[in-house]
C-alpha cells in the first residue's frame, strides 16, 4: 500500500507524488485488489513535476504472491498528457459540433412536420413520401445528437439529477403513453402485461423516461410486424423491476458481451436492417447505476429479449412476522433465495428485516439496532467483504454478529486474512439447523446488550452519550420526532434518552407512542433546563445536559445493563 506514497516514489522518478494521491486514497483505489475481486487496476491521477507543473498519468497496479502475508504490487506510471489534451479536443469538438446542429435542425424538423402535418395545405401524394422520409431522418439525427451530447456528458461527469421520491407505475405510463405512436407506426403492441400500484423510488422521473424510451424503442424495433412488446412491474424485496420483453430474434451469443458498450451494434454493416446510433443501452446503463439501480437482459437467439432494470424501492418496508424475537438484517440480491431464508428465520421466531443491496444494508443498520446481519457476498452493487470492512471500521458497529451465508464463503474468510472476529461462515445451500444453532448463540449473547434509542437533534452531543454509555450499550439516534416514531414502532428498546425540545416539536409528543409500543423501556429525560416535579413523574430518571457524567448515565440505565456491568454510582444522581 505505501508503495504509492511520496517518500516511496521519490528517487524512482524526477516527480513528486500529488498531495492528493495519499495513502488513503490509494488504500481505497486498491480495495479491488485487495479484496481479490480483481488481479490487476488501472486509474488516472495525476503527479507534479519538478517545476511543479501538474502532470496526467495512468496508474497500473498488478497484484503479485505476498511476502509474509503482505500484500505486494507492482505499480506502472505513464504520462498520458498528449492522450488527455486529445480526449479534451474531442469533447470540445463533439459539444460544439452538436450545439452548432441543434439550431438549424430544430427549424427543418420543425417546418417538415409543419409540412407533413397539412398546416401549409394539401401537398401531392409523390412530394408527400419525400416529406415522410425527410422528417424521419431529421428526427433520428435529432436522436443522434442529444445521445452524443448525453454520453460526453456522462462521461465529462457535468450530467446532473434532480432526485425526488415519486410513485413508480405513473412514469411507466407516461413512457408507454410516449411511445404508442412508435408502436403503431411499427405495426406493434405495447401492453402493459404487470403493474404494482404501491412502490415509491426515488429517481429523476426524465431521466428514467428517457431510459424506458430507450428500452420500449428498441423492444419496438427488433420485433416483427404484428408482434406485442410486453411490460411489467412488479416488487422483488427491496427492489422494483421493471421489465421490457419483445418477441423478436433475440441477441446474437458473439454480441452479449459489448451489448452496452458505446456504439455497439449487433449488425454493424452498411445494409443493416435496423438503423440507431448503438448509444441508447450506453446511456440507459449509466443513467440507472447513477439512480443506484442495475440494467441487465435476458436473451435466448431467435426467442426475444427481455430487458429489465431494477431500482431501489423508497417505501420498502418488510412483511411483519408476528415474532418477537431478535431482529436480523438478511442482505441478499436473490429475491427467492431471500423469501426462503426469511420464512425459515420467521419460523423460528426471529423478525428479520431485508436488504437487496450493499447501500440499502448500510442505511438500515443506521438506522435501526440489528442483533445480527445474515450476508451474502455477491451483491449487485457492491462485494459483502466490503460491507463487513465498513461495518468494523465504525465503532458502533464493530461488534455487530454477521453470518455470511454464501457459496463463496470460504474464499471470504480468507480475504479477511484472520479478521474475522465475530463473522460465522456458512456455505451454500445453507444447513438449515447449522445456521439456526448459530443465531441462536448470537441471540443468548445479545440479551445481555442494552438497546437505546436516543432522541436527540445534536448529532455531536449524540456521539458523547453513546461514549458515555460504553460497549454494554447499543444506541440508535433518532434526530425528529417523525424519525422517532418509525423506530419506536419498528423496533425494541431497553431503554429511551428522550431531549424535549426537537426541530419538528416536543419530544413530550412521544410519551402516548412509548407506553403504547415500548411499555417495558426505562425512559431517561436528558434536557437543557432544570426540570420540575411535573416532568420527574413521567420519567424514569432525569439529567440536565450541561453536567451529565458517565456515573450518571450508567446510573440511570441501571437496570436494564448486564449484571457483569460495574457502576460507578458514586456522586449518581438519578
Amino acid at each position: 500500500l505505501t508503495g504509492l506514497t511520496a517518500d516511496k516514489l521519490q528517487g524512482m522518478h524526477p516527480w513528486d507524488v500529488n498531495p492528493k494521491l495519499t495513502e488513503a486514497s490509494v488504500r481505497e483505489r486498491v480495495a479491488p485488489l485487495i479484496n481479490g475481486n480483481m488481479q490487476s487496476l488501472t486509474f488516472d491521477t495525476s503527479v507534479l513535476k519538478t517545476d511543479g507543473i501538474e502532470t496526467p498519468v495512468e496508474c497500473f497496479l498488478q497484484y503479485i504472491a505476498p511476502i509474509n502475508e503482505a500484500p505486494r504490487f507492482v505499480a506502472i506510471m505513464r504520462d498520458i498528457t498528449q492522450r488527455k489534451r486529445m480526449e479534451q479536443m474531442k469533447s470540445e469538438f463533439v459539444s460544439t459540433v452538436s450545439h452548432e446542429l441543434r439550431t438549424p435542425l430544430t427549424s427543418i424538423t420543425g417546418a417538415l412536420g409543419l409540412v407533413k402535418g397539412g398546416a401549409l395545405g394539401e401537398v401531392p401524394a409523390a412530394v408527400q413520401d419525400m416529406i415522410d422520409i425527410a422528417y424521419q431522418n431529421s428526427r433520428r439525427l435529432t436522436h443522434l445528437i442529444n445521445d452524443l451530447l448525453d454520453i460526453e456528458r456522462i462521461a465529462a461527469g457535468k450530467i446532473s439529477f434532480d432526485f425526488q421520491v415519486q410513485p413508480l407505475m405513473p412514469l411507466v405510463d407516461q413512457a408507454l403513453e410516449g411511445i404508442s405512436t412508435y408502436g403503431r407506426e411499427n405495426q406493434v403492441t405495447v401492453k402493459l402485461a404487470r403493474s404494482e400500484s404501491d412502490i415509491d423510488v426515488r429517481v429523476d422521473g426524465q431521466r428514467l423516461l428517457q431510459i424506458l424510451t430507450n428500452l420500449l424503442s428498441n423492444a419496438i424495433k427488433f420485433s416483427p410486424t404484428g408482434a406485442c412488446v410486453e411490460v411489467s412491474v412488479e416488487a422483488r424485496g427491496a427492489r422494483a423491476r421493471i421489465s421490457v420483453r419483445d418477441y423478436g430474434r433475440g441477441i446474437p451469443e458473439e454480441f452479449k458481451a459489448r451489448i452496452f458498450q458505446k456504439f455497439a451494434q449487433a449488425d454493424s454493416s452498411d445494409t443493416r436492417r435496423q438503423s440507431g446510433t448503438g448509444l441508447g443501452l450506453a446511456i440507459s446503463r449509466e443513467l440507472t447505476e447513477r439512480m443506484g439501480g442495475y440494467l441487465s437482459f435476458d436473451s435466448t437467439a431467435g426467442q426475444g429479449a427481455c430487458f429489465y432494470l431494477e431500482l431501489p424501492i423508497s417505501n420498502y418496508k418488510p412483511e411483519p412476522s408476528g415474532n418477537s424475537g431478535p431482529l436480523l438484517l438478511l442482505v441478499e440480491d436473490e429475491p427467492d433465495a431471500a423469501r426462503l431464508l426469511q420464512q425459515m428465520l420467521n419460523n423460528a421466531g426471529y423478525r428479520t428485516g431485508v436488504a437487496a443491496t450493499g447501500k440499502a444494508a448500510l442505511a438500515a443498520v443506521r438506522e435501526q439496532p440489528y442483533a445480527a446481519v445474515v450476508l451474502d457476498l455477491n451483491l449487485p452493487d457492491m462485494n459483502g467483504i466490503d460491507i463487513i470492512r465498513q461495518l468494523k471500521a465504525q465503532p458502533e458497529y464493530a461488534d455487530m454478529p454477521v453470518v455470511v451465508v454464501s457459496a463463496q464463503a470460504e474464499d471470504g474468510r480468507l480475504k479477511m486474512n484472520g479478521d474475522g472476529a465475530s463473522i460465522t461462515w456458512l456455505a451454500k445451500p445453507v444447513d438449515r439447523t447449522r445456521l439456526l444453532s448459530q443465531l441462536s448463540r448470537i441471540a443468548d449473547k445479545n440479551r445481555e446488550l442494552c438497546h437505546v434509542l436516543h432522541v436527540e437533534d445534536d448529532a455531536d452531543l449524540h456521539t458523547v452519550v453513546r461514549g458515555m454509555a460504553g460497549k454494554g450499550c447499543q444506541l440508535t439516534l433518532a434526530s425528529t420526532l417523525q424519525d422517532a416514531r418509525s423506530k419506536l414502532v419498528e423496533a425494541s428498546f431497553s431503554a429511551i434518552i428522550l431531549d424535549l425540545e426537537l426541530p419538528d416539536g416536543s419530544g413530550w409528543d412521544l410519551l402516548p407512542l412509548i407506553r403504547q409500543h415500548q411499555p417495558e423501556a426505562r425512559l431517561i429525560i436528558l434536557t437543557g433546563t432544570e426540570s420540575t416535579n411535573a416532568t420527574a413523574g413521567q420519567a424514569n430518571s432525569v439529567l440536565l445536559k450541561s453536567s451529565l457524567t458517565p456515573e450518571q448515565l450508567l446510573a440511570a440505565l441501571h437496570d436494564t445493563l448486564d449484571p457483569s456491568v460495574q457502576l460507578p454510582l458514586k456522586g449518581a444522581n438519578a
